[in-house]
C-alpha cells in the first residue's frame, strides 16, 4: 500500500503581530525578515496518521510539499518520524498563494511519482485557513475525500473506514481507494523523531519535481476587504419603557 502525506511550511502561528503585515494590494502576507516558519500543525497529525498506518499494515509513506528548497528541512522532519520518501514540487511564491495552482501542481507530481491508495492531509493550513487544496487534489486524482477525520477504524485491500467528526457524534464512513483522508488534530498526538531517524533523514535525498503543470487560474487571493466594501452601521440606543422601545424599533424598521 502506498500512502502520500501532504505537508506545508507556514509562518509560525506564535509570531508577534508586529512581524506580520498585509501588502497594499491586499494580495500578499508580508513577513519580517526575522520571522520563523514551522510545519502546519494539522499536517503533523496527517504525517503521524500515515506513518502509523504503515507500521500497522505495511506499505510505504511518501511526504510531499509544494515549495522551494527552504522547505526541505520540514520534509526531513517527516522522514525522521518514519516516512520513506520525500518529494518537493518546485513552485514559485505567486503560484503557492493560489490554492488551485498549488493543488494542480501537487496532483501532477503525485501522478508522476507514485500511485497511492491513500492520501492524507491536514484539514487546513494556519496561514490561510482555507482547506481547499486536499479536495482539489482529490478531484484531480479521482479520489473520494472526507473531512474532518478523527480516527481510522479499519483498512483493507480496497477501502478504508474512518471516523468523521459530526456535530454530536463521530460517524463512520467507508471510502474506496484511492481515498483522500483530511484529518483534524483529535486523531492523534504526533511523535517526536528519535536520534536515529534524525540522523538518517539528514542523509536522505529530497526528490524535486519541476515540471508538474499547475494550470491556469483566474482566482486571486484576497486577505481583507477594500475600504470601499466596508459597511458602517450606526447604533441607536432607545430609552424608555419596553413599550416605548418596541414602538421605536418598529418605527425604525418601517413597520
Amino acid at each position: 500500500m502506498e500512502i502520500v502525506v501532504l505537508i506545508k511550511k507556514v509562518p509560525d502561528p506564535n509570531l508577534p503581530e508586529q512581524l506580520v503585515s498585509i501588502s497594499d494590494s491586499q494580495e500578499e502576507i508580508i513577513l519580517h525578515a526575522s520571522a520563523q516558519y514551522s510545519i502546519n500543525l494539522y499536517d503533523l497529525n496527517a504525517a503521524e496518521a500515515a506513518i502509523s498506518l504503515k507500521e500497522a499494515h505495511g506499505g510505504s509513506v511518501t511526504v510531499l510539499t509544494a515549495d522551494n528548497a527552504t522547505a526541505d528541512q520540514y520534509l526531513r522532519r517527516i522522514l525522521a518520524m518514519g516516512a520513506d520518501r520525500a518529494v518537493r514540487v518546485e513552485l514559485d511564491p505567486a503560484a503557492r498563494r493560489d490554492s488551485f495552482q498549488t493543488a494542480r501542481a501537487i496532483s501532477a507530481a503525485i501522478k508522476q511519482v507514485c500511485s497511492p491508495s491513500v492520501v492524507i492531509a491536514g484539514r487546513q493550513s494556519s496561514d490561510t485557513d482555507a482547506g481547499f487544496v486536499p479536495f482539489i487534489v482529490a478531484r484531480d486524482l479521482g479520489a473520494s475525500a472526507i473531512s474532518p477525520v478523527v480516527s481510522i477504524k479499519t483498512i483493507g485491500n480496497e477501502a478504508i473506514t474512518v471516523g468523521k467528526l459530526a456535530d454530536l457524534s463521530i460517524d463512520e464512513y467507508e471510502l474506496k481507494f484511492p481515498a483522500m483522508i483530511v484529518v483534524s488534530n483529535e486523531i492523534n498526538k504526533p511523535r517526536t523523531p528519535g536520534l536515529k531517524g534524525v540522523m538518517a533523514a539528514k542523509k536522505a535525498t529530497i526528490e524535486v519535481v519541476t515540471e508538474a503543470g499547475s494550470g491556469p487560474s483566474s482566482v486571486q487571493a484576497k486577505f481583507a476587504p477594500k475600504k470601499a466594501q466596508r459597511q458602517v452601521q450606526a447604533i441607536q440606543f432607545i430609552e424608555g419603557s419596553d413599550e416605548d422601545k418596541a414602538a421605536a424599533l418598529l418605527a425604525t424598521l418601517g413597520k
